[in-house]
């Protein structure tokens, strides 16, 4: 049990840090892409760091249901090449699902905002307006720990369990 809980935790660094890594990109270019920020601004660290904190939270919601598939799928202990395989195309999906669902929450929640308010926050952030960066952060960051949870629920509700009889 101790080498699964190895690869276990393997498995979800390399995926945690390759997930974020792709998500901060994928924000900042189209940012700098809309906006043409520069390189040098603190307003868009400080929008970064909430990206890089929402999707963490939203991505962690998966790790739970990620270590049920691995403990449902080879509850004898025994890990065969046919079971390990699916078990890590039950993770491969709940993070493809968590990737999906922080873009979702990120950019619909960034949208929203965007139209919500009276004031360009894209505008702002070029600008190193920190204020209106710290809001943003937090407007996100907010929305993705109400969000978390339901993404792990997702996931879980994905694992094959055997159905348990009723006796009525």
């Amino acid at each position: 049990m101790k080498t699964i809980s190895i690869i276990q935790f393997l498995l979800a660094f390399g995926i945690g840090i390759s997930s974020l890594f792709v998500l901060y990109r994928i924000i900042r270019y189209f940012m700098m892409k809309i906006y043409k920020i520069e390189k040098n601004n603190t307003a868009f660290a400080i929008f970064q760091v909430g990206i890089i904190i929402s999707g963490s939270f939203i991505l962690s919601s998966i790790i739970s249901p990620a270590l049920n598939a691995t403990r449902f799928l080879n509850q004898d202990n025994t890990y065969t090449l046919e079971s390990l395989l699916n078990t890590y195309g039950y993770i491969t999906m709940f993070v493809f699902i968590g990737f999906f669902c922080a873009i979702l929450v990120i950019s619909s929640g960034l949208f929203v905002l965007f139209k919500l308010t009276d004031i360009n926050e894209g505008e702002e952030i070029k600008n190193n307006n920190i204020a209106v960066a710290i809001i943003t952060a937090a407007i996100i960051v907010g929305l993705s720990i109400i969000v978390d949870e339901y993404v792990g629920i997702l996931c879980e509700t994905l694992i094959p369990y055997p159905q348990i009889p009723t006796f009525i």
